[in-house]
């Protein structure tokens, strides 16, 4: 009989704890690769008609947003927010698509960020400025979870991001037998193809959700 498959969870503590909490008793490895820490920038809500969100991982970092026009990219950061929401986009693309606004705004984001929303916004015709409030520091995977992503038994690892897929291959020798990797979009899929050339699975919809749906599906099989 194959053992239960372990779900390896790389994204920062307290984002891998409310996965695991919805996993409904599915085994879990926590072994962050990144650590939410925060620039020191300050920003002044008062020069900016509303705040794109695309984490919720600056929230944290903001003034209060109670009242303010938000413009997130996923559900969970329009819930983290707290602010006045206007918009819940799929991702970058989509977000750019179908805002409806009129500036300035701030895209509040972290160092490292993708999907070039000011430039594009401003380009659009929307004043949109950014700050950087948040960076995400590289953690190394546990001796635990380095074992399992390179091993036989039975193992899931869903990742998140691009730079979640470069971060774990750089700290890995080898895509192991018993893997089964899913990943939240084809720009993550192709991170990690390009990283490790591993396949993985590709949720349908980049959304938390969807994640935990291919997650349980994953460990039942």
């Amino acid at each position: 009989m194959m053992p239960d498959p372990t779900v390896i969870l790389t994204r920062p503590k307290a984002a891998s704890d409310r996965v695991a909490a919805a996993l409904g008793g599915i085994p879990t490895l926590i072994s962050p690769v990144t650590e939410i820490v925060g620039t020191g920038h300050s920003v002044d809500l008062a020069q900016v008609a509303g705040v794109i969100l695309t984490s919720a991982n600056a929230v944290p970092f903001l003034p209060d947003l109670t009242g303010v026009p938000v413009y997130c990219v996923g559900a969970r950061t329009a819930e983290a927010s707290r602010g006045d929401v206007r918009l819940i986009a799929m991702d970058a693309d989509d977000l750019i698509t179908r805002i409806d606004a009129t500036g300035p705004l701030l895209h509040a984001h972290g160092r490292e960020t993708r999907g070039s929303i000011a430039k594009r916004l401003r380009s659009a015709g929307i004043e949109t400025i950014y700050a950087v409030v948040y960076e995400q520091k590289p953690v190394n995977l546990t001796p635990e979870a380095q074992t399992c992503i390179e091993g036989d038994a039975p193992t899931i690892l869903p990742i998140w991001s691009p730079r979640s897929a470069e971060r774990i291959a750089e700290q890995i020798v080898k895509v192991g037998a018993g893997l089964h990797v899913i990943t939240l979009s084809p720009a993550v899929a192709d991170a990690w193809a390009k990283a490790t050339g591993g396949a993985s699975e590709i949720c349908a919809q980049p959304t938390g959700d969807e994640m935990i749906a291919r997650i349980v599906a994953a460990a039942s099989r």
